[in-house]
């Protein structure tokens, strides 16, 4: 069983970091462009609502749980993928900052 479960985490491994690495253990662009797609959509930058509170509470300032369980779902689906892919803690903190690649970056990195 134990066996099992590693070499399906094994495979699942190798395979994020196929679509998304080049063969230096570096983000694609396209991957890159996915991730930034992704952890917008999984609210990963930590945002908040209108109000200054986060989207899990109501117009009166009540807690949600339907919506606390949705945005966790989502949350957890990015983080998911940032697990499978094993990045540097360096491009994770870029990905949940946003933090924006310049043109120099990214064309640097599609000639290597």
């Amino acid at each position: 069983m134990f066996f099992a479960k590693s070499k399906r985490e094994l495979k699942l491994l190798k395979a994020f970091q196929g679509l998304f690495l080049d063969g230096e253990g570096r983000l694609k662009p396209e991957g890159a462009v996915v991730l930034a797609f992704l952890r917008d959509e999984a609210g990963a930058r930590g945002e908040l609502g209108r109000g200054g509170v986060p989207y899990f509470y109501d117009g009166a300032n009540r807690f949600d749980a339907n919506a606390a369980a949705f945005l966790l779902g989502k949350r957890r689906m990015f983080d998911l993928v940032v697990k499978y892919l094993a990045l540097d803690e360096r491009e994770v903190f870029r990905l949940a900052a946003g933090e924006k690649r310049s043109e120099d970056e990214i064309k640097e990195e599609m000639d290597v």
